[in-house]
């Protein structure tokens, strides 16, 4: 009788070890875009045909895009005054910003996957969202930008953009390589510019590896909490960037604030929430186990949203600060930390 009762217990175990072992459901996203004034709109180089809005810059089409989708491809067609192309998914995902291509000049294949669009110029954003002479559309959401080329007034009445929704990563970085996450969402900035496509930017136990072909200038994340204490964690493999309290993080959204040229000597020092491992997160591969995970002081669930910045060259070297200090007779205030372990050997900051 003791025998089957064991045997029963195993059968149990299998049964629902299958279950935890089940592959989840592809994500599907939905595309929400507009064009003022005519859309034409491309998934991986196949035309979406019937959309019921592509000449109403007012309302939105809506688009599924499945879990492998690779390149958004947009012809838009202007009629008179300004000109743009607007879209999100309700994730943020994918949203229209510089991040995109756009060029005036038609180039044959110019909307499919394996078209090479590292000649085309960053897109312009024309204008945010809900700025004017526009209006909101509802649908997509308020971060994402009106783009178009820089001559979106009147001058380039036919242009074409795209989205690369897989990155193009060199098979070796030539420089250093960032991974970072952040509990519980993340926007990424390097230099200024929103690094796109983060597949992990929403899973903390998972890190983003961004190449750094050059050396940046400045590193700038803005951190979304959703569900527990909000953390942000990062490292390069030599150390040369790791989050701790040399960091500056506020919950304060100022324009230009994660800029090379922005001031952030008011800005107070992250909070080193916890060391990387530290209970309730777990160790994220890829990340130096010297680290922590940094954030406002108010770490509880009362800062949802948070804007943190490392500054990675001394501004006297980089010139940054500099004519502003000249003309002020002002002292240059240097930002870049000494690293702790220099102080223990006793190096001193030059």
């Amino acid at each position: 009788m003791e025998s089957k009762t064991v045997l029963f217990v195993v059968v149990v175990a299998i049964a629902v070890s299958n279950v935890v072992l089940a592959a989840p459901a592809p994500k599907v996203r939905h595309l929400s875009i507009t064009v003022d004034n005519i859309m034409e709109l491309f998934i991986d180089g196949t035309q979406i045909k019937n959309l019921t809005n592509y000449n109403n810059r007012y309302k939105a089409d809506k688009v599924a895009l499945s879990a492998g989708a690779k390149v958004i491809a947009v012809k838009g067609t202007d009629q008179g005054l300004v000109a743009g192309i607007l879209g999100s998914t309700d994730d943020g995902y994918i949203r229209t910003d510089s991040s995109w291509k756009c060029t005036s000049r038609y180039h044959v294949g110019w909307q499919t996957v394996d078209f090479d669009d590292s000649a085309w110029p960053a897109a312009h954003q024309a204008g945010a969202h809900l700025e004017k002479p526009w209006t909101p559309v509802v649908g997509i959401r308020k971060d994402a930008f009106w783009i178009w080329t820089s001559r979106n007034r009147g001058g380039d009445l036919v242009v074409y953009c795209r989205k690369d929704l897989v990155p193009r990563v060199p098979a070796t970085c030539p420089g250093r390589t960032l991974d970072i996450t952040a509990d519980s969402v993340m926007d990424l900035y390097i230099d200024g510019t929103r690094v796109p496509n983060l597949p992990n930017y929403y899973n903390w136990r998972l890190a983003d590896s961004v190449c750094l072909a050059s050396q940046p200038t400045i590193i700038a994340v803005r951190g979304i909490d959703q569900d527990r204490p909000g953390g942000i964690l990062a490292s390069t493999e030599d150390g040369f960037i790791q989050t701790n309290s040399t960091w500056k993080c506020t919950n304060k959204y100022v324009p230009g604030w994660e800029t090379e040229a922005f001031d952030d000597y008011a800005w107070p020092a992250a909070h080193q929430v916890g060391l990387h491992q530290a209970y309730p997160r777990t160790f994220v591969s890829g990340i130096r186990t010297d680290v922590y995970w940094i954030w406002t002081s108010r770490t509880n669930g009362t800062d949802k949203v948070v804007y943190c910045r490392k500054l990675l060259v001394d501004p006297r070297e980089s010139g940054v600060y500099g004519a502003e200090a000249a003309v002020n007779k002002l002292p240059v205030i240097r930002l870049l930390a000494v690293n702790a372990r220099d102080v223990d050997n006793g190096v001193e900051d030059a």
